[in-house]
């Protein structure tokens, strides 16, 4: 789980930013709190909602965790440029590095992972892990007054045997100024590093707005409790839909391009490639097991005026339905998986009603499970205190230097049964737009 996320001079970031998950002392929704283990120091919340008006920085917000996501996993290749933004409305910084850190919880270890990079090179990297009340380090990565980088390693990482100490020299020497100790070291099997890796890599799952959350195609195809959740979720909804299938299409594997035949020929058992167009069609491909390659397309079933089942494309619902199906599979997916969804836009397309629908489900489905969901949205009718706590609630606002800053609204002395929405759209807590005199429009 993610417990807190820093940043600074990344974008529109200028001073060091934190969006916190650990949970204030408001006793408001304690079924919201997840305890990490026994006896931990902290709460955590189970999700956060960010505000601000259009520009201020919530997508930026998203696209930064992202892009450490992306260095962390992926890596560089030699001599391919960090692709980090600094803050370019002061002349000052723009020559400054830029600063990311993560606290998160995994495997019953808490882990502080950070790193300091330019667009050359990693400057400074850390990672400390708390395996019960004491901080331990596990390695540290600093610059010299020479310009010297170099890995120093906690007695916690340092191996016993002196063959793999100098292994592990071996690694931090042999890691290229531009890629981060942490990837070099897993990719090299160093498993005391592999949890955090993996957080990174399999539970922190950013989903931009328009980007769907999972082809859901194989998914449909494969598994019957799958439709069943989609299926009743959709005609809760309201969307007309009673159900879903897929339908399959079997081509001649000489009938492709020679480009989509060497990429099918590539797929690992269970990969597909996904397709999707403009006005909406989507479909999967895959090879079957006689070597076929297979497209299958979702379809969704309505009843006619006789309660006879008429099919229609994915790419004939609207763009509504389209996402409400895109991100469901977040919710069938509770029960099974841990994971911290981060969501820009969550309510894009969706009515205000679908949007309340989705985070009640979350959180009502969730429960006991250690799963997280922040989200970026403009959707008002979610700051409701009966719906969310006030440290859930957190609002992005720019200055008047154009750097954007993060608050919450555990920040403001409110009463228990303030009307939240209204106070934001007044003004009160900040984070809107200020529309200046129209009449300079000429209107």
């Amino acid at each position: 789980m993610l417990l807190q996320f820093s940043l600074a001079n990344h974008l529109c970031f200028a001073e060091e930013q934190t969006l916190s998950l650990v949970a204030s002392k408001e006793d408001k929704h304690p079924g919201h709190l997840l305890m990490p283990r026994p006896a931990y120091k902290h709460k955590v919340l189970r999700t956060a909602a960010l505000y601000g008006a259009n520009a201020h920085g919530k997508t930026k917000l998203i696209e930064a965790i992202e892009f450490a996501q992306d260095l962390i996993v992926n890596g560089r290749k030699l001599e391919q440029p960090i692709q980090v933004k600094p803050f370019r409305l002061n002349p000052e910084l723009l020559q400054q590095p830029s600063r990311f850190e993560f606290v998160i919880f995994f495997e019953g270890v808490e882990y502080t992972y950070g790193f300091v990079v330019n667009r050359k090179q990693v400057l400074e990297e850390w990672l400390f892990a708390r395996p019960k009340t004491q901080e331990v380090r596990y390695f540290e990565r600093i610059s010299k007054p020479d310009g010297e980088v170099v890995v120093e390693f906690g007695a916690s990482l340092k191996p016993k045997k002196a063959k793999d100490k100098q292994y592990l020299d071996f690694v931090a020497r042999g890691t290229q100024e531009n890629q981060l100790f942490l990837t070099e070291a897993v990719n090299r099997k160093t498993d005391k590093l592999k949890p955090v890796y993996t957080w990174f890599s399999k539970i922190l799952t950013v989903i931009s707005a328009d980007r769907p959350f999972q082809p859901i195609e194989r998914r449909a195809h494969k598994e019957e409790s799958f439709i069943q959740f989609m299926g009743d979720f959709l005609n809760l909804a309201g969307t007309g839909i009673s159900g879903i299938s897929t339908e399959e299409e079997r081509i001649d594997l000489n009938d492709v391009s020679k480009d989509l035949r060497e990429e099918l020929e590539n797929l690992k058992e269970g990969q597909t490639l996904s397709f999707s167009s403009s006005d909406g069609d989507s479909f999967v491909m895959y090879l079957n097991a006689d070597n076929d390659p297979i497209i299958l397309r979702l379809k969704t079933h309505h009843e006619d005026s006789h309660g006879m089942l008429v099919n229609f494309d994915f790419s004939e619902e609207s763009s509504g339905t389209q996402r409400l199906m895109q991100i469901l599979p977040m919710l069938a997916d509770l029960e099974q998986r841990h994971k911290v969804y981060i969501i820009d836009e969550l309510d894009r397309k969706l009515h205000p009603f679908l949007s309340k629908l989705f985070v009640q489900s979350f959180l009502e489905k969730g429960k006991n499970i250690h799963s997280q969901l922040v989200f970026s949205t403009h959707e008002t009718h979610l700051l409701d205190q009966a719906l969310l706590r006030r440290d859930e609630i957190w609002f992005v606002e720019k200055d008047q230097h154009g750097a954007s800053h993060l608050y919450s609204l555990a920040d403001f002395k409110i009463r228990p049964d303030l009307k939240v929405e209204k106070g934001y759209l007044q003004g009160r807590f900040g984070a809107i737009p200020f529309i200046g005199d129209t009449t300079i429009l000429g209107w």
